[in-house]
């Protein structure tokens, strides 16, 4: 940040504006942030400007900390109950089907199995510890890819827990985005193009471009959402249709933005309260497995002793 902001006053110190001097890092200063600076510098009303685009940042942090902070419990159990699988497979398993495999009786299909699988850890765990690490890596790869998030997306918005949270955080975004650069001073087709590079959803930025198209043409805004029901609700688009005829766009707005970041706090303690239940049960399942694990390979070790004595 140092050397960028270092930049930054060189390329001011030679006559350039401050916001062509912030579109030289347009990985540190977003598309919003410099095209608000434009209009503050244009406009007269930079400190104004400059207000905006610290609590629209400091609105994005909540918003995203509400997120992370509701998926955190679910990562952590999952990856730990991952770790455990491993260690099991690979340490515990190979210890105690010799002691199975020594019975002289019909072994249940379950116990069956679970020799099964210890042998085939035996002869291909390496390959399969590899191969599961490389479907992960593939998989947060394909995540991240453009092509890809037509389907991933399309996916979330369809979960039926995770699907209220993805939208009622893209609403919030876009509602709070449009509501900072109308108060701004931003012209209303720059607004659209300019949201559109806000919401994270590969559909609602599809959406907005058609919105925005639609409203260059001459087309009021609610009117172009309305063509897109099952993303933006019909409370959001009868509100702002009221906004606009009434003149009071921007405080609209920003009412729905409230709306639903309280949308998000609901959604967020939906998805840890429907969770919790499953990952308790879990984890209990997982201690009660490493508990009969243990003692069956201290059964083990201690005949193992036995024996070597007589």
């Amino acid at each position: 940040m140092k050397k960028t902001i270092k930049g930054v006053y060189a390329s001011i110190q030679v006559g350039h504006s401050l916001s062509d001097s912030f579109a030289n890092y347009p990985k540190v200063f977003s598309n919003v942030f410099i095209n608000v600076i434009a209009v503050g510098e244009s406009s007269g009303t930079l400190v104004e400007n400059l207000e905006n685009i610290a609590e629209e940042l400091r609105k994005e942090k909540e918003l995203a900390s509400k997120i992370k902070g509701a998926l955190l419990y679910p990562i952590i159990v999952l990856t730990a109950t991952f770790i455990l699988g491993v260690a099991l497979s690979f340490i515990v398993l190979p210890q105690i089907t010799p002691l199975f495999e020594g019975l002289k009786i019909k072994l249940p299909i379950t116990t069956r199995a679970l020799i099964w699988f210890s042998k085939l850890i035996q002869n291909y765990g390496s390959y399969l510890l590899a191969g599961i690490i490389g479907f992960i890596a593939l998989a947060a790869w394909l995540v991240k890819q453009k092509f890809s998030k037509p389907v991933t997306h399309w996916f979330m918005l369809q979960m039926p827990i995770v699907k209220g949270l993805v939208r009622n955080s893209n609403l919030a975004r876009f509602s709070h985005t449009l509501g900072m650069l109308i108060k701004s001073g931003v012209n209303i087709d720059e607004v659209l193009d300019i949201t559109k590079a806000t919401v994270g959803n590969y559909y609602f930025q599809k959406a907005l471009k058609n919105v925005s198209c639609r409203v260059g043409k001459g087309v009021r805004l609610a009117e172009g959402l309305e063509e897109f029901p099952d993303l933006f609700p019909k409370l959001l688009t009868r509100m702002i249709r009221v906004g606009e005829e009434s003149g009071k766009f921007e405080d609209t707005l920003f009412y729905l933005t409230n709306l639903y970041e309280t949308e998000v706090d609901t959604s967020t303690k939906s998805l840890s309260t429907a969770l919790e239940p499953i990952l308790l049960r879990w984890s209990r399942l997982s201690r009660q497995i490493i508990f009969i694990l243990f003692g069956l390979f201290l059964i083990l070790f201690l005949v193992s002793k036995n024996h070597k004595m007589y």
